[in-house]
């Protein structure tokens, strides 16, 4: 997944899979802030769930239409 790409899904309540720094798969519902540019991290997702990289996700799964402008 790009920046460009998680920026389409900012503002929306989405289910998120995750690897976390020991590999295990992590799974949360959470809204997405943000997808930006983190220094010393480098592209995360901002969300209610914590500041997750990019690199690390697994899925991404819009829940429903709650997008919010």
């Amino acid at each position: 997944m790009t920046i460009g790409e998680a920026r389409s899904f900012v503002g929306s309540d989405v289910s998120l899979c995750w690897l976390d720094r020991k590999g295990q798969e992590l799974r949360e519902v959470a809204r997405i802030f943000a997808a930006d540019f983190v220094p010393l991290y480098g592209p995360c997702l901002i969300t209610d769930a914590g500041d997750i990289r990019i690199d690390r996700v697994v899925s991404i799964d819009l829940l429903a239409d709650t997008k919010i402008a």
